[in-house]
This record gives C-alpha cells, sequence and structure tokens, in this order.
C-alpha cells in the first residue's frame, strides 16, 4: 500500500518477543506485528531501547481498508509505549467465529450472552481493548459472513438492518 514490494526487503518470520530482541539487538532495523495494545515485548523493549511506531495512514490506510474490508483505522495512544506520539495504523477487530453447522438458536444465545451486562464487566476489566468491544462497533470489519444466530440477534438489537 505505500509502494514496497517484498524484493524491497529482507524478511524473518519472527514472534514479537524475538522480533524485540532482535531490534534492541541491532539485527532488524524494523518490525511488523498484528496485536492488541500494549503488547508487552514491546512495553520491554522500550525500558531498554527508544523505539519511533512507523503510522499506517492517508493513502496506505485507506488502500489497505478497502482492499482488505477486515482492517480497519485506528490509533495506538499516546504513551502507550514509552516516549510514543499517538500513531495512526490499522487494526484488526475483534472477532469470534464458530463453524456454520451450528445452530441458531445456540450462536443467538452466545451472541446475545456477549453483550450482557456481566460480560460488559469482564471486558470492561479484562485487557486494555476490552473497553473498545462493544456491541455497537461489532459488525465493523467483519471479515466473514455472520452466523444465522448472529444476524438474529443483531437485527433485534437495531445493530443490522
Amino acid at each position: 500500500a505505500s509502494g514496497l514490494s517484498i524484493n524491497d526487503i529482507s524478511t524473518e518470520a519472527l514472534n514479537a518477543g524475538d522480533a524485540s530482541i532482535a531490534l534492541r539487538d541491532g539485527k532488524l532495523d524494523a518490525f511488523f506485528v498484528v496485536a492488541g495494545y500494549p503488547v508487552s515485548s514491546l512495553v520491554e523493549l522500550t525500558s531498554d531501547a527508544a523505539i519511533k511506531l512507523i503510522p499506517i495512514d492517508g493513502k496506505a490506510a485507506k488502500s489497505l481498508t478497502k482492499r482488505y474490508k477486515f482492517l480497519t483505522t485506528s490509533t495506538i495512544p499516546e504513551g502507550t509505549y514509552e516516549g510514543s506520539a499517538e500513531t495512526a495504523t490499522v487494526a484488526v477487530t475483534a472477532q469470534w467465529f464458530t463453524s456454520s453447522k451450528q445452530s441458531e438458536e445456540l450462536i443467538y444465545n452466545i451472541t446475545k450472552a456477549l453483550w450482557n451486562e456481566q460480560s460488559r464487566m469482564l471486558l470492561d476489566s479484562g485487557h486494555v481493548k476490552g473497553k473498545n468491544i462493544t456491541a455497537e462497533t461489532a459488525l465493523v470489519g467483519i471479515g466473514v459472513p455472520l452466523h444465522p444466530g448472529a444476524k438474529k440477534y443483531y437485527r433485534e438489537a437495531g445493530l443490522l438492518k
């Protein structure tokens, strides 16, 4: 989306922890990670080294979110990582997947349970990003067709036409 091709870079398949160590040790110039912030290995890395988050914004973000419907624009808040400013990026949303073979009633009830008051308390008190998981944003960036049971719930809730 920004004009680079795979031929312009050298790649390594590392997990976020190993990539953080390699960056700290000067063995990598940069890495890309898909994870909910704050990523523990990046928090640890910023206690040892200064890093710069590179934004994914403008035409690149627009191109990516148009091409890949499961992506959405987002920001990493200032201070998430030591010394970091607010940084525009693209993100994947939290999604639950099930088999299409599951009954409509079961998936309807699971979807309904996800959005009850007790589940809301668990989401809010769990991972930092849990507060961003809401019924109002549940249908943003979905990458697969909705199960009929989920469709039924979201229609009843007025979130799907």
